[in-house]
């Protein structure tokens, strides 16, 4: 049989050799941007001109009647579910498969986090998985919209409703993607974005939230500003509040980001869907299915490999991929099972989620061979870079070098060589 062309790990041509170029996410626009703010003479504290246009701007575009911005993506998660009423003792349903960002809101609130396992082929939580872990403490369930595919918000939806269950949406990763006419973030209760560098837009760091709850919009302003009255009333707090205000010159910097949004969003979607459509018809390579009329912003790229077929391991897949001049990771890391913080059970002296005399459940099972989903996805996810900058040679070369490995792989496994 003959096999396919030497790996680069091997001592084989690369696939490419050329770096990516990631482009540059900033121009002059944002920094004339700043200079207004300097001629005024200060830096507003709360509620400048540039915080308030922000937030008008991403009111009006997603078609939401209030928005409230914040330090962070995680701040804003946090107030998010501060304003839905999470407290001590309560549960708080989410993904097992994220970042530490969408869990801090609910330690910090003295909340429970409960995971609800995923499906291996969109690695996020489904309507079934939720309604597994309801019991009568569930106070919300944060639905995570995983690298730029949104999750199946509508039927969480239908499982929540009834029960009286609130929904709120983490789209830190993923700008502008639909599940069938509806906008991530515009479903549920309150929608959350982040301005991390790293996501669709970003101005280092920053967060807004956005809701058509007029009493979760004035309870998430008060407590993302000290529960200060902004509005001509009395400085008077009535709860504990935290001090999460955005600051004026990366509202400045967003404002300007927002204007390439829907360019970028568009771009991204484009290289996405090619590199969907170039491994389709790989044997053992499973990208991410997005249904149609669903519309996707590819934050990173994920697929999965059917290691069965292979005979190695989603890490030395991605380190094989690496040697071919394309990057890529194993994400298994992002599985929050596998922290310490769930793994042992320490009196965490920063939250009393799990030792707390308010919480009247039983100790959460945290066990991963408990979630079979999560321990598929993270056998079996590879990770790549999707930058709107590239080009489509470059997603040609990524799909390059995935058939590459994939077929020597499944030609070693077939001729029975490991």
């Amino acid at each position: 049989m003959k096999m396919t062309t030497k790996l680069a790990i091997h001592g084989g041509t690369p696939v490419r050799t050329k770096p990516f170029v990631l482009g540059q996410k900033h121009n002059l626009a944002e920094w004339r941007a700043l200079k207004p703010i300097f001629a005024r003479g200060s830096i507003p504290m709360t509620r400048g001109p540039e915080v308030m246009k922000l937030r008008e701007q991403f009111a009006a575009r997603f078609g939401m009647k209030y928005a409230v911005t914040a330090s962070s993506g995680t701040a804003v998660i946090h107030t998010a579910l501060a304003a839905v009423g999470v407290g001590r003792g309560d549960e708080v349903i989410t993904s097992p498969f994220t970042d530490m960002g969408s869990l801090v809101g609910i330690l910090q609130l003295n909340a429970v986090p409960i995971f609800a396992d995923v499906d291996p082929a969109t690695m996020m939580m489904t309507p079934a998985t939720v309604a597994q872990k309801i019991t009568p403490r569930t106070k919300a369930v944060e639905v995570v919209h995983l690298a730029g595919l949104a999750a199946d918000t509508p039927g969480i939806l239908r499982v929540c409703r009834p029960k009286g269950i609130a929904v709120v949406e983490d789209c830190a990763q993923s700008y502008l993607c639909t599940r069938g006419t509806r906008v991530a973030g515009t479903m549920g209760d309150i929608g959350c974005w982040s301005f991390n560098e790293s996501k669709h837009i970003g101005a280092g760091d920053g967060g807004i939230l956005l809701t058509n709850h007029r009493e979760y919009a004035r309870r998430a302003d008060l407590f993302a500003d000290k529960c200060y009255d902004r509005e001509g009333g009395r400085h008077d707090p009535f709860f504990a509040p935290m001090t999460y205000r955005l600051n004026a010159l990366a509202a400045a910097v967003i404002s300007e980001q927002f204007k390439q949004m829907d360019k970028w969003a568009a771009q991204r979607n484009r290289l996405g869907s090619r590199l969907d459509r170039e491994l389709a018809g790989v044997p053992g390579i499973h990208p991410r299915p997005v249904r149609r009329g669903d519309y996707a912003t590819y934050w990173f790229y994920l697929f999965r490999i059917d290691t069965g077929r292979f005979g190695i391991s989603n890490l030395k897949f991605a380190e094989v991929l690496n040697a071919e001049g394309i990057w890529c990771r194993a994400p298994h890391t992002m599985s929050v099972l596998e922290w310490s913080l769930f793994k042992k059970d320490t009196d965490d002296r920063h939250a009393c989620s799990f030792h707390c005399p308010h919480y009247k459940g039983a100790r959460p099972d945290y066990n991963p061979a408990r979630y079979p989903g999560l321990v598929t996805t993270c056998s079996e996810a590879i990770e790549m870079l999707i930058n709107p900058h590239f080009s489509l040679r470059d997603v040609l070369d990524m799909a390059a070098g995935i058939r590459k490995v994939a077929t020597y792989y499944a030609q070693q496994r077939k001729a029975g060589t490991f």
